[in-house]
Parts: structure tokens; sequence; C-alpha cells
């Protein structure tokens, strides 16, 4: 079977046939008179090999090893890939969150945006202090990120920085009370007390 129909029957492009066979992955075991690579049957089955493992996040290297080398177990690397994997999904699922969270603060342009991302990301900080200026700061006519500010006030433990979530959650015009109900029923009393706390804040 010739490149061309190769690719066009795996789905794999002919620009990376021909990278495989470079690497010595998979080379065509034949050629044709006219010099044109000729894989045969043996050759498809171990693209499809191939092809599996990379599935499975394998590089072309360690395909290759997987392949050619009799010792090369799989339960060190496949262990790696299961690491690999959960800290990339950890991320995904970060990048979410936050995506979620400028989205329920409905930005009505990229300035918005940018000033939703800063505020998540300075609500993030070890530093009191930098966490309280960043709500204390804020543009008033910026959309503020409810959610987030919920979350951030019942996790707080310094005052400052619940006093200033709280001034901002109370400028939310009582958006934010669904959130801070769900404290209420919160195990620890520390969580309740700054829903209780935050929810009396709110005017009416």
């Amino acid at each position: 079977m010739l490149i061309g129909e190769v690719s066009r029957r795996s789905g794999v492009s002919i620009r990376m046939l021909r990278h495989y066979d470079a690497l010595g992955l998979v080379v065509p075991t034949g050629r044709t008179t006219g010099g044109y690579r000729e894989y045969s049957a043996a050759d498809i089955r171990r693209l499809f090999h191939v092809e599996c493992l990379r599935t499975l996040g394998l590089s072309l290297t360690d395909a290759k090893r997987a392949l050619d080398e009799p010792g090369f177990t799989p339960a060190t690397l496949v262990a790696e890939l299961i690491g690999h994997t959960r800290a990339r999904i950890r991320a995904e699922e970060e990048l979410l969150t936050r995506l979620l969270q400028v989205d329920a603060s409905a930005p009505a342009d990229w300035s918005d945006v940018l000033q939703v991302v800063s505020l998540l990301h300075a609500l993030e900080s070890d530093s009191g202090g930098h966490r309280q200026r960043a709500v204390l700061t804020q543009d008033e006519s910026a959309p503020l990120p409810v959610g987030a500010l919920v979350e951030a006030l019942l996790a707080e433990d310094d005052p400052n920085v619940a006093g200033a979530l709280q001034w901002a959650l109370v400028r939310t015009d009582g958006h934010g009370l669904p959130g801070l109900e769900s404290g209420l029923a919160s195990p620890d009393v520390e969580v309740r007390r700054r829903a209780v706390t935050a929810i009396a804040a709110v005017p009416g």
C-alpha cells in the first residue's frame, strides 16, 4: 500500500508518516520500482499500535521504546502519565472555574474582563493587605464576580479583608444572598458567623 492510501485510510497525514519513517518508528518495508514507499500489512499494524499508544499520551520516543524494547515495561511510564493527566485535569478545572467566574460577572468589554481577572488573582494572594486593597480599590462601575466574592468571604479569616469583601457584596444589590445563605448550612461555626454578618449588612 502506497503512502497516500495509507494516509487516507489511517487518517495520519503524509507529513506525519514521513516523520515516523525518519524516526524509525514506522518504516515501510518495501519500495515500488519507481522508488515510492510501500507499506506491508505488518507496517499498517505497527502504525495502528503507534496511534493507539499516542492516544494514551505517550511521546513518539516512548511509543518506539514500547514497541521495540522488550525490557521497557509500562508500569512506571503509565503511572507518570496518570500523574501528568491528573495535573492537567486540575489545571483545566481551575481554568473552567475562572472562566465561569468571569462569565458570571457579565463583562461588557475586555477592560471589564481584565479587572475581574485581576481581582480574582488578587483574592488568591497570601497577603491579607493585598487582598483587602484589591477589593477596596475596585472601580465602582466595574462588574464584580459575585460568586467568587461570596466564596472568598466565607473562607476569609482576616477580619479586615472580610469587611472589605462584605462591603463589595453590599454593592451587588443582594445578588450575593443565595451564596451567603448556603453558608448558613456550613458545619463550621466561623463560616456561619461570616454568612450571618454579611447577610445582615445587605440593605433591606
